[in-house]
């Protein structure tokens, strides 16, 4: 019989990644590790150290881009204002101040000399091992989440992408073309369709009428595959961080008609409890056609690993 697989997902970096964090993911032997974007905060030049050292993993590792991840602080601002006459006047300055130019230097960065890691988006990449095969789907990358098509013109110009419909699609007739044992989707952030609550997983904790503020492409996707028979093992994202504004926590995973949902957005992901630093991720056992989810701290002090539930 084949083993589990065992994937790590670590969340929104924003900054918290470094050579500890390499040598305790490497030490755990999982098959893969799954990056939900988010590597740098306000600055684009910091996710480039980040990647720096992801590409110092020897498990293969794979990496969504966040809405932080290669832009630039006006682009953001333009987003957050959801204004695409911003957004397309800030992207018409010279092609190396791009989105694309900045995210290609993010990639050069995560290869490193001849490492594993790998980033994508619109993506279908086998995982291979001891267990049963998975087909690893990586969903739009750069996600600001909500009704919205957030960084149109990189999305245009890369991926010919200029909805949530042919987004839409781009992911439904990925995840049809899989036919591994088990398929996982990676995303910046999740779909919608799991709440509309500020304590929901991906619900909306910054307007004060709430909201879900999951992706429709990506939810739509997924029930255009569920209605072609095709399961889906587990989604994983992150971008909602687990603390809510105003008090309370999002559940970490969730399951819903046989699909794991995970948010493993534990922000700030590095953080100090009593003496010791503890480095979050979420490890995923997928075994005979179901997953489970577990929330991992790592100590870089003498103690061993604390393992907490999921949410």
């Amino acid at each position: 019989m084949p083993r589990p697989a065992r994937l790590a997902v670590v969340g929104d970096v924003h900054l918290a990644f470094g050579s500890e964090d390499v040598r305790a993911l490497d030490r755990q032997g999982y098959d893969a590790v799954l990056f939900v974007g988010d590597l740098a905060g306000y600055r684009p030049g910091g996710g480039l150290e980040v990647a720096r050292h992801i590409a110092q993993l020897r498990t293969p590792a794979y990496v969504i881009p966040g809405n932080h991840d290669g832009v630039h602080p006006a682009q953001l601002v333009a987003e957050v204002l959801e204004s695409d006459a911003a957004a397309r006047l800030l992207d018409r300055g010279p092609l190396l101040l791009r989105q694309e130019a900045r995210l290609a230097a993010l990639a050069e960065a995560l290869r490193g000399d001849g490492g594993a890691a790998l980033l994508g988006g619109y993506s279908r990449h086998r995982l291979e091992g001891a267990h049963a095969p998975i087909d690893l789907v990586l969903a739009r990358p750069c996600s600001f989440g909500g009704p919205r098509l957030s960084f149109r013109p990189y999305l245009e110009r890369t991926f010919g992408i200029t909805s949530l419909a042919s987004s839409a699609a781009r992911l439904t007739e990925l995840l049809l073309a899989c036919d591994a044992a088990h398929l996982v989707v990676l995303a910046h952030n999740g779909p919608a369709g799991l709440g509309a609550r500020r304590h929901d997983m991906f619900g909306c904790d910054f307007r004060r009428e709430e909201g879900d503020f999951g992706d429709p492409d990506l939810r739509d996707a997924l029930e255009a595959a569920r209605a072609r028979g095709r399961t889906v093992t587990a989604v994983v994202a992150g971008h909602m961080h687990h603390a809510v504004r105003g008090g309370g926590r999002r559940p970490m995973s969730r399951e819903v008609d046989g699909t794991l949902y995970v948010n493993a957005a534990r922000v700030p992901r590095v953080f100090r409890e009593g003496a010791r630093e503890l480095r979050h991720h979420v490890r995923i056992e997928i075994d005979r056609g179901r997953a489970r989810a577990e929330e991992v701290l790592a100590s870089t002090a003498p103690a061993a690993s604390l393992d907490g539930g999921g949410g």
